[in-house]
């Protein structure tokens, strides 16, 4: 209750500021739908939309994988960044991936800083859901003078879940913006996320035939001693400048996320209602703290019709963690979907593990533009990896890598509204983190080598640009074996199609539409033996989404809806276990209006508008139910 009242608090301070305060970075204006550049995926103003997430590119993870980039720079991030920091990211892959130097073939995820402009602002939200769920945020900008601007924000909310678990989760963050000369400007910034008594949602483990029957959803049905508590924390400095005719663009980062003791619920599948076993997996706490950066040195000039851009980027990261220690207890049977708790068992934690990755590279890429042809790109970059291992029965083997990565691209304009695209990239990337049902949970391999090629046509008219191309990725393929254990079982190959088309086809009208099919395969000694399928876990064999933004002119008032559909995935090994497809549907409404001479605007949505129910893959034969219908208003002011 005291958190509420704090919320509430501040909430009240924030719409009786004055009209003639200082105004946010128009926070009002957010649109995911309208802001979008295509449908492969993108975030903004807290909303994602796209066929593609950071977790889920072509069938993997580029965060996983490492693939995080801040405003183009290499970020090697360990927790979620706090949305006061940044205001949203964008997926890069296909044209959009053809001009970052050394495109990666998991794709790119590239994030945003909430950058205080040269004008005083103040913005504020207020939010709740269905689900009794509160959110506060406020964010700020202040000009010192015509080098300093200063901005921050500060977040309280009550999240609720759809377990029906919840957590109180507070983000502060703070930056500085500096322009001590002409094309000299200089970023540096601090954020702390501070996620307190969250409780943890059950997985639910299956019986290895067919999906579990139908839960309650909301019915949290995990341990209310079974929470845990997290803290991030995020610093950095980026900048770019020139010397000498070339360009430089630098970025040093530092990225912490502190887990204090933590646990998991496992819950065995059986009919409703049937007595069912429940284990808890409880672990002493984790870390994983980084340093990471970039320097890049450009050059450009033209000759003729031709414009050339040579590059040399160095990069590199320092990188620890301290996983493992995990102690699993039976908590007894219980009727399957329903509710029964018990005393927090002792712990007696075993001791954890340590690992430590250096890596750096230095690459040069070289860019050609020609007039009325297209641009090409050719790319080289020479890596020093090494990751050390300390387990509690002494150090593993040391791994280390040194290979040489190459990169193509190409874009052909066979018209001013017609180009082709493709591009090649070998990379070294992380591989998946153990899941939480195995044995080594958490354990993280080393760095894999990865090929990608992709292809495809970009077309613009009528104010629609339609992206169509194909994909052909493969690497190491990581998973658990027959005796629970996460280690590498083959090579898997992802095969596919995708599409985006976006735009506005006619004034106030906003369409957003993109699909992906995947054809996903293992291959190796495991599949040959038929002790894993052939099938990856946890590939969904589709997904089609369609976003549209309808504002009439003139009217302060839109409507948006979205459409997703989800095709059917593999949940284990085996295959033996299909997950059926589902499909959801969101619609929302803005309505804009003015407080004095404050800009306003009321926000509401539904989402999963029908309630539908499906079933995401966990990890071997392991599930969690999808969000049930939630409605969500908000209010945001640009005071």
């Amino acid at each position: 209750m005291a958190r509420f009242r704090t919320i509430a608090g501040i909430a009240a301070s924030l719409v009786a500021l004055p009209a003639h305060s200082p105004a946010f970075a128009q926070r009002a204006d957010d649109n995911a739908i309208a802001d979008a550049e295509d449908a492969f995926g993108s975030n903004d103003g807290g909303e994602t939309l796209g066929i593609y997430s950071p977790n889920s590119v072509r069938g993997f993870s580029p965060i996983d994988a490492g693939n995080v980039r801040l405003e183009g720079l290499y970020f090697d991030r360990q927790g979620d960044f706090s949305p006061r920091l940044v205001e949203g990211n964008r997926i890069r892959v296909g044209p959009s991936a053809v001009s970052y130097p050394f495109p990666a073939p998991s794709g790119v995820v590239d994030y945003r800083l909430r950058s205080p402009g040269e004008d005083a602002m103040l913005s504020g939200v207020i939010q709740a859901n269905s689900w009794g769920g509160a959110l506060v945020e406020i964010d700020a900008a202040l000009p010192i003078n015509d080098v300093l601007n200063l901005g921050g924000g500060a977040s309280f909310s009550r999240s609720e879940y759809p377990s029906g678990n919840n957590a109180d989760i507070t983000n502060l963050a703070a930056i500085a913006h500096l322009r001590p000369t002409a094309g000299t400007d200089l970023k540096l910034f601090g954020s702390r996320t501070r996620i307190a008594d969250e409780d943890i949602y059950p997985i639910i483990l299956g019986n290895g035939a067919e999906t579990p029957g139908r839960l309650t959803r909301r019915r949290f049905l995990g341990q209310k001693w079974a929470d845990v508590e997290t803290e991030r924390y995020t610093f950095g400095a980026m900048g770019r400048t020139g010397i000498a005719g070339f360009a430089v663009r630098a970025g040093l980062f530092r990225s912490d996320n502190a887990v204090r003791e933590g646990h998991n619920i496992f819950l065995r599948a059986a009919p409703l209602g049937a007595p069912a076993d429940r284990i808890v997996s409880t672990y002493p706490g984790r870390t994983g703290v980084s340093t990471s950066g970039e320097l890049g040195v450009a050059r450009s000039f033209s000759t003729g019709a031709f414009e050339h851009r040579i590059q040399l980027v160095a990069r590199g990261r320092a990188q620890d963690r301290r996983y493992g220690g995990s102690i699993r207890r039976s908590l007894g049977s219980a009727p399957f979907g329903e509710a029964d708790y018990v005393a927090r068992p002792d712990f007696d934690f075993a001791a954890q593990s340590n690992d430590r990755v250096r890596q750096w590279s230095i690459g040069l890429d070289y860019q050609l533009r020609v007039q009325r042809l297209g641009q090409f790109s050719i790319g080289a970059q020479k890596v020093d990896y090494s990751k050390r291992v300390t387990t509690p029965n002494g150090p593993a083997p040391e791994s280390r890598d040194t290979p040489w990565l190459i990169n193509a691209t190409a874009t052909i304009d066979l018209a001013p509204a017609i180009s082709l695209y493709a591009s090649f990239a070998r990379g070294l990337e992380e591989s998946d983190v153990a899941p939480e049902t195995a044995v080594n949970r958490d354990e993280a391999p080393p760095a894999i080598r990865t090929r990608q090629v992709d292809a495809g046509v970009k077309l613009r008219t009528g104010g629609m640009t339609l992206i169509a191309g194909a994909f052909d990725i493969e690497r190491p393929y990581f998973g658990v074996d027959g005796g629970n254990f996460f280690r590498r079982l083959g090579v898997v190959r992802h095969r596919g199609i995708e599409a985006s088309l976006s735009g506005s086809p006619t004034p106030g009208l906003t369409l957003v539409a993109g699909g992906s099919f995947i054809r996903a395969r293992v291959r190796g000694d495991e599949a040959a033996s038929g002790a894993i399928g052939r099938r990856p876990i946890d590939v969904p064999s589709r997904k089609i989404v369609a976003s549209v933004d309808w504002r009439w002119p003139s009217s302060p008032t839109s409507i948006d809806a979205t459409v997703e559909h989800v095709g059917r995935n593999t949940a284990d090994r085996l295959n033996l276990v299909d997950v059926a497809s589902y499909t959801t549907v969101n619609i929302g409404l803005r309505q804009r209006f003015a407080i004095g001479r404050s800009t306003a605007v009321f926000r509401i949505q539904a989402t999963n508008l029908f309630n539908a129910y499906g079933w995401e893959v966990a990890g071997d034969n392991a599930f969690v139910y999808i969000q049930p219908r939630q409605i969500a208003a908000r209010i945001t002011m640009d005071l």
